[in-house]
């Protein structure tokens, strides 16, 4: 049993969890414990290690929506939704399959541009498994100068192009919508991982939600679905300026929630047994370092426990996955005062 009336340690290893499946990636994990902690009062976590293996841009934002319209004074609709994607980094194609553009560890908005731009020419998609797709449709770049990526639409036939706002309700109605963007894995056809409101627009610096009036909105303006500062498509080879500068911060924060601290900590999102919040302040394959500078105990301890529980979410309240290699190291202290 535990020393009463003084402080324990209790180090975490997500390397020795036995109890999850161990299926190539991980964001849970299960330490059993060889003595039972028996009337713990205050548990706070005091030391985290963790390896940030995550690309800048997660599986789940790998999508940018946009409208391909036929005139400035078109209302969009879902008919006009279209759609440039990346594959996950982890993507393995069926053989012979060629047809698309897998998301890389992109350190700068240059080679995301890069990266866009050839998903959206001829062979870096299919339409087969993106319906939304339009071969050559637009051009992707940054600016050194600005900060700021733009979008060239290439369409012609008196095509204008609107960017589509991340929280407009036919971009979210697009996203869990198996039939729109799929990919073709060698197991079978599956739909594109995605989290509603999220998408390669905000990643890119396009913000605008779509369903708020824009910023500098034209008289011209007929939708709050264009998202842009104006409100008004443009035509072939108009050129449309993010809002703000691009972000490849792939999560802010990494998010730990166990059992063992009940209704101590809640998050934003409601979500309950939030232990800690920890900076992700390494980049891309780095190693994050998080050591308590405050006493802050968790009050609402299980009378005895024999194991912990630990999750780990990102800023989306997304899984914060890792792969099977990684070691995730916590320290727990516990005191019975």
């Amino acid at each position: 049993m535990f020393r009463i009336n003084a402080p324990d340690r209790l180090s975490l290893d997500s390397s020795a969890d036995t109890f999850s499946s161990q299926n190539n990636e991980f964001h849970t994990f299960r330490n059993e414990l060889n003595t039972a902690v028996l009337d713990a009062k205050r548990i706070q976590l005091m030391r985290a290690t963790i390896p940030n293996i995550r690309f800048p841009v997660p599986s789940y934002q790998l999508v940018f929506y946009y409208y391909a319209l036929s005139s400035i004074t078109q209302v969009p609709t879902a008919a006009e939704l279209k759609a440039v994607r990346l594959y996950p980094p982890d993507y393995v194609a069926p053989s012979g399959f060629t047809a698309f553009t897998r998301m890389t560890n992109t350190v700068t908005p240059t080679e995301l541009a890069t990266l866009l731009t050839t998903a959206s020419t001829a062979g870096g998609d299919d339409i087969t498994y993106n319906t939304l797709w339009v071969s050559g449709g637009l051009t992707f770049s940054y600016s050194v100068a600005t900060s700021k990526i733009s979008i060239t639409s290439l369409a012609a036939g008196g095509i204008h192009f609107a960017v589509a706002g991340w929280n407009d309700p036919l971009v979210l109605a697009s996203q869990a919508d198996s039939t729109k963007v799929k990919q073709n894995l060698v197991s079978g056809i599956v739909i594109q991982p995605f989290a509603l409101g999220y998408t390669m627009n905000l990643r890119l610096g396009y913000s605008l939600s779509g369903v708020c009036a824009q910023p500098q909105r034209s008289s011209s303006s007929v939708s709050f679905k264009v998202a842009q500062i104006t409100g008004v498509p443009v035509p072939q080879n108009g050129v449309v300026v993010a809002d703000t500068v691009p972000c490849l911060v792939g999560t802010q924060c990494i998010y730990l929630y166990s059992t063992v601290v009940g209704n101590s900590g809640n998050a934003s999102n409601n979500k309950k047994n939030l232990l800690a919040v920890i900076p992700a302040d390494q980049p891309s394959f780095g190693v994050i370092n998080y050591s308590a500078v405050l006493e802050n105990h968790a009050l609402k301890v299980p009378r005895e426990f024999y194991a912990v529980d630990i999750e780990m979410r990102d800023d989306a309240n997304q899984p914060f996955l890792l792969p099977d290699s990684a070691n995730v190291n916590l320290e727990l202290a516990i005191r019975y005062d």
